[in-house]
């Protein structure tokens, strides 16, 4: 879910409302509606966990570089149709230029950095979660 925020790539439309937090949370109801139809237990929890990943995506590229106008993401649509960046720029900007020599040698850099950034709090959340899902062994 987190990286469906990056479907809009396929319309040449990157970095616009589907980067939003309104988008994210039209896919909460979204998701809430199909468990709905599905005739299930409504399951707010999963329409929530869903709304999160996907903002998540927001967080994230908020706190990247980009270097293709317009600068930023809409990441307050519908409420603003601003562009954001933050100014601590944690992720490196893709390049898209695969024709420049530096393309492969760049964008691995890119991942590995990100890589080693997000890694680490990935397998921590893990270990949160492994332990308070645990049998007590009292």
């Amino acid at each position: 879910m987190g990286m469906a925020a990056d479907l809009d790539l396929l319309v040449g439309a990157h970095s616009g409302p589907t980067h939003g937090l309104g988008a994210a949370m039209i896919v909460g109801v979204a998701t809430w509606i199909v468990w709905q139809l599905r005739e299930a237990s409504s399951d707010v929890r999963t329409a929530c966990a869903s709304a999160i990943a996907y903002a998540s995506h927001t967080l994230l590229d908020w706190l990247g570089t980009d270097s293709s106008p317009p600068i930023g993401i809409m990441a307050l649509w519908p409420f603003s149709r601003g562009y954001y960046e933050s100014s601590w720029h944690v992720f490196l900007a893709i390049s898209r230029r695969y024709w420049l020599p530096e393309f492969w040698t760049f964008n691995l850099y890119a991942l590995a950095r990100e890589l080693l950034i997000l890694v680490p709090i990935a397998l921590a959340l893990l270990l949160v979660r492994r332990r308070s899902t645990a049998p007590n062994a009292a």
